[in-house]
């Protein structure tokens, strides 16, 4: 079976990473000595994941030049190119890819290292005749970035974008951990050139509309190297033989 394509979006700035990002793009950044997207590549390999289009924006050359069409790696790099000056958002990053794909894909972003099994989200997503399945860890600690009520099928029945304190129940939530399995649909509800998120404006739409927004908890490692703090965690946690993928 040809295993589907996987869209990472690698375009992000990396403010709280100065000086880090000043001359390289934020997926570039190093954790155990190897770039935090190459993590992403090693991962999707692990799978059997061949087929990659990198979504790029913010010195984007630094990338290309790394990975190149990527038959070092041994897999096959596409590229799209985000205009710095317009930026698309999190969902509009990926409608430059739109002709690039016909069947259910994955999207990612090369900011965060996890270990999951992607195969075993991409089947659920499939078995399940889901349109949208979102990989959701558990989230500890206050103000969480969001937080996902599902029932006991993995049908998402809310999707909290910075939910309130009195929202919050319990000592942890389920988080979005930004890895999508998609249908070719969701094109539909991303508006092209416009700046739209998954978050803020794609899921809740989703569930407005009935579509079937799967859940899928995972198990595994997780951090989005979203500060300096962050960083150091992810190389700590390299050094502990956390990151092994």
């Amino acid at each position: 079976m040809k295993k589907p394509k996987v869209i990472i979006v690698a375009g992000g700035k990396g403010e709280r990473l100065r000086p880090l990002t000043e001359k390289t793009a934020k997926p570039m950044v190093k954790v155990g000595g190897k770039p935090i997207l190459e993590y992403n590549l090693d991962l999707f390999k692990k799978y059997g994941f061949k087929d990659f289009i990198f979504a790029l924006c913010y010195l984007p050359e630094t990338i290309t030049f790394y990975f190149g069409d990527g038959k070092k790696f041994g897999v096959d790099i596409d590229y799209t190119y985000e205009d710095p000056t317009q930026p698309l958002g999190t969902a509009g990053a990926i409608t430059l890819a739109k002709d690039k794909v016909s069947d259910t894909f994955i999207v990612t972003y090369g900011d965060s290292i996890r270990v999951v099994d992607v195969w075993k989200m991409w089947n659920f997503h499939k078995e399940k005749g889901s349109f949208a399945t979102i990989c959701v860890y558990k989230r500890f600690g206050p103000d969480p970035k969001s937080m996902i009520i599902f029932d006991s099928s993995g049908r998402i029945k809310e999707f909290k974008e910075r939910p309130r304190p009195e929202d919050i129940k319990e000592n942890f939530v389920w988080a979005n951990s930004a890895l999508y399995v998609f249908e070719p649909g969701i094109f539909d509800y991303i508006d092209e050139g416009m700046l739209v998120d998954f978050g803020k404006d794609v899921f809740p739409r989703l569930l407005s509309d009935g579509k079937k927004v799967l859940a899928f908890p995972m198990e595994g490692y997780f951090v989005d190297i979203g500060n300096k703090e962050k960083l150091g965690k992810a190389n700590e946690d390299f050094k502990k033989g956390l990151i092994r993928i």
